[in-house]
């Protein structure tokens, strides 16, 4: 299969470096941080926005995030903000949604011309900084940092840019990045995460972060209520995600103490039906789902509106906990911190 798909990573690599190459880019008023990967798929790169947004507002700065929300239905821009507004997935997109449900402080600016979204909301939000998300290869936009995300359970795929392998550029494009975080490292041996540091110190110069998922917590589908965690022990159990790394959540849930009978691995940003809810709960009867925050968003949705008119969704909603995770740095907090403010001040 490799062999079939390798002439067609050629032919992406080419039209990639075109499309860099002849994309003018522009400088915004403010400085930008973008927060990207250099792969195809799950890296983890969401809960590190969320903290590193958490980190802004800690430091008394403004932040707004520019997303184009990814397999959204409307195409008009939409901005989040002050914890008001009511929009559909459909309108903003599942990322987008999670962002700004766990950090309501901060503006969420979603659209494609994330350029143009900026000034075009500018004097709404008047923000300090924007952070930039899944910016990485994003050309039209300058950017004072560049923050990338590797997955230490998959961190390079066989090495082959897409579709012959997962990588969207050559690895030598992580000399670009100011920050480099090593996702997921817990789910390596240390010898495994130590090579893989050295790995990428040898191609970027930089000594990278490296971070796990923790600080557990049970949620109800809404994200606020708590989640009783001993019924979920004292139970049947199965797991439900569309993420990018279905396998990291897994982990996850084992972390936090509590056993599954099964797993639903769906697609990365799958939108769900009211039949397929139902289904799933056919199959596993009076048992109960954990699901990733960015699945209960969408989740809500369906079932909240289904639930008005149904008694068996009313139901369901009380079956489904979240888990909510943050990153927690191996070690380098602080110098993360410090790294980010640093290249705010020289802006």
């Amino acid at each position: 299969m490799i062999e079939i798909l390798y002439p067609f990573s050629l032919m992406y690599s080419a039209l990639f470096e075109l499309d860099k190459k002849f994309t003018s880019s522009k400088k915004l008023d403010k400085p930008v941080i973008s927060v990207g990967n250099i792969t195809w798929g799950g890296s983890g790169k969401t809960p590190i926005v969320i903290e590193l947004l958490e980190t802004l507002l800690k430091n008394k700065l403004t932040p707004a995030v520019l997303t184009r929300g990814y397999a959204r239905k409307n195409t008009k821009p939409v901005l989040l903000k002050n914890g008001g507004g009511k929009f559909s997935v459909l309108d903003a997109g599942d990322e987008p949604l999670l962002i700004f449900k766990n950090v309501p402080n901060a503006a969420v600016i979603i659209g494609s011309k994330r350029y143009d979204n900026a000034l075009r909301f500018k004097n709404e939000i008047d923000p300090d900084v924007y952070i930039l998300d899944d910016g990485f290869q994003h050309w039209k936009i300058k950017r004072d940092l560049d923050i990338v995300c590797v997955n230490a359970a998959n961190p390079f795929g066989n090495g082959l840019l897409i579709p012959a392998g997962i990588l969207r550029e050559p690895l030598s494009a992580l000399k670009r990045a100011g920050i480099i975080v090593i996702t997921n490292s817990d789910m390596v041996l240390p010898k495994e995460l130590d090579g893989l540091k050295q790995e990428i110190y040898e191609i970027s110069g930089k000594t990278p972060f490296s971070a796990h998922y923790g600080n557990y917590e049970f949620v109800s589908l809404d994200l606020e209520a708590k989640f009783d965690a001993d019924i979920l022990k004292n139970s049947q159990v199965y797991s439900l995600s569309g993420v990018g790394f279905g396998g990291g959540f897994k982990n996850s849930i084992e972390k936090a103490g509590v056993k599954t009978a099964g797993s639903f691995i769906l697609k990365d940003h799958k939108n769900y039906s009211v039949k397929e809810i139902s289904d799933i709960f056919k199959i596993i009867g009076g048992a109960y789902i954990i699901t990733t925050a960015k699945d209960a968003v969408k989740l809500d949705e369906q079932i909240s509106f289904a639930a008005r008119s149904s008694a068996k969704f009313q139901e369901f909603k009380k079956r489904i906990a979240v888990l909510k995770v943050r990153p927690i740095f191996d070690e380098g907090k602080e110098q993360w911190e410090t790294e980010i403010l640093s290249a705010l001040r020289s802006f």
